[in-house]
Formats: structure tokens, sequence, C-alpha cells
């Protein structure tokens, strides 16, 4: 009965620290790889070669850009997981994207980014698409900035059919996010011709994410409405988008 009783204890001790090692593995990967490390302002930026000098500027370029944000919190630290090589660091659930270009675990803090240059400031999807990589953070700290203010009322926004797109998105968040962070693969004139129908978009993704950039800067800039107004007001993405081109034409 003892050496059961034992067995048994001995299990449940290894299943623990099995959990325990995984969790650590998940929310701590700078513990177990990466190559070179720096600290810059509120960043922590792990890459799996040597930095380059030009992260730098980089880093520079993603705090002017978030500062913009109206709840942007000065003791917010972010910590940052580049790549050069897409085919490293995959083992592991909940870290670096098989899709798109980035994506951030915010109850850590953590950022991922699918494969970036950070010699050059490009950051790439999985699909080949190329933005700047300051551009790319940016975007991603907004969620962090985001969840960090509003965790429950953001993630009650799935609950609401008005607050996803048509893909699934939450659109008033991926918006905020893209009217921070600039660089859209799909310039205004262009994505208007798409919106109209008389042009053809090359990649479905993009001419969504430019719905909603283009949503939330009319919200932004003609309604004067705060992130939080936007999140709070009962909104439908088409309605916002045929007042948006209305004031364009």
């Amino acid at each position: 009965m003892r050496f059961y009783l034992k067995l048994i204890i001995y299990i449940a001790c290894i299943s623990f620290a099995s959990i325990c090692l995984f969790i650590l593995i998940i929310c701590y990967p700078q513990a177990y790889y990466f190559n070179d490390k720096i600290v810059y302002k509120n960043f922590h930026v792990y890459y799996d070669k040597k930095i380059p000098d030009q992260i730098y500027t980089t880093l520079d370029t993603v705090d002017q850009l978030i500062r913009k944000s109206d709840f942007y919190d000065p003791n917010l630290q972010f910590k940052i997981f580049l790549r050069s090589d897409s085919d490293k660091y995959n083992l592991f659930p909940l870290q670096f994207p098989d899709r798109g270009s980035g994506q951030a675990i915010s109850l850590i803090k953590n950022i991922f980014l699918y494969k970036s240059d950070c010699e050059t400031n490009i950051s790439y999807t999985h699909a080949g698409h190329m933005r700047t990589l300051s551009s790319a953070l940016a975007h991603e700290c907004i969620h962090i900035l985001v969840d960090n203010k509003w965790f429950l009322k953001s993630k009650m926004a799935y609950f609401d059919k008005n607050s996803q797109s048509s893909f699934g998105s939450l659109w008033k968040e991926e918006g905020y996010a893209e009217y921070i962070a600039g660089d859209l693969p799909i310039k205004l004139d262009e994505g208007l011709k798409i919106l109209d129908n008389q042009a053809l978009p090359s990649y479905a993704p993009h001419v969504e994410y430019f719905k909603y950039w283009l949503a939330v800067r009319y919200l932004v800039l003609e309604k004067h409405m705060t992130f939080e107004e936007i999140l709070d007001t009962k909104l439908n993405l088409e309605d916002v988008l045929n007042d948006a081109k209305k004031m364009l034409k």
C-alpha cells in the first residue's frame, strides 16, 4: 500500500513539475534560446543572432508611434522576440505565429514576429509580404496596451457581432493598431478603388485590414472619438466605411 501511495505521489510530483516547466517555457522563452538581447527604453529585444545597432532607430520609431495612442502607459515593458529564420523555434505553441506577421501574448507582454531583419527594418509575413519592422512592432504593442487597460472589455467584444468583421477579427482594435502603426500595404487611393470595385485586390487580408484602418481613421479624425469611445459604441463596420468613403469623395 505504501508503495502505491509513493508511486502516486511521485507521478503527481512529476506531472506538476512538467506543467510548471511547460508554463516556464511558454512564458519565458528568453530562458532557453535567442543569441542576443538588448534593453532599450521600454523594450526588451531578443534575436536569434547579434542585434545590429540599427535596432535603436527602429525602437525609437516604435516608441514615437505608440505614444500617439490615447492610452499609452509609460510604465509598461514589452518583451520582443525576433528571428531571422522562420524555421527556428517552432516547437512550442503560443510563440511564433504560423500565419500573419506577428502576435502578442498580452498577459505576459510578449511579442513574437514571424520573421524580421533588424538591420534593414523589415518584417515578413508567412506569405512573404513585407512591412517595416517598426510598424509591425507598434501594431503588436497596441494590442498589449489595449489589453493592459481594458482586457475584459476588449475580449467581450468577441460576443458582439458588430465588433467582429467577416474575417472574425475585432475590427476596432485591429483598425486602431493599424492607425497608430501606419505603413499599410495598401495605400489610400488604391484601397478606395478596391472598395469601389474599380480594382482587384492582390491579397484579401490586406484589404480587410485596410477596411479596419479606414473605419477607425474616420472615427478618430472626423468624429474625434477616443479608442475607449470607439470600443464602447455600437458601430457597424460597413456603415462606418460608407461614411468614411463619403467624406473622402
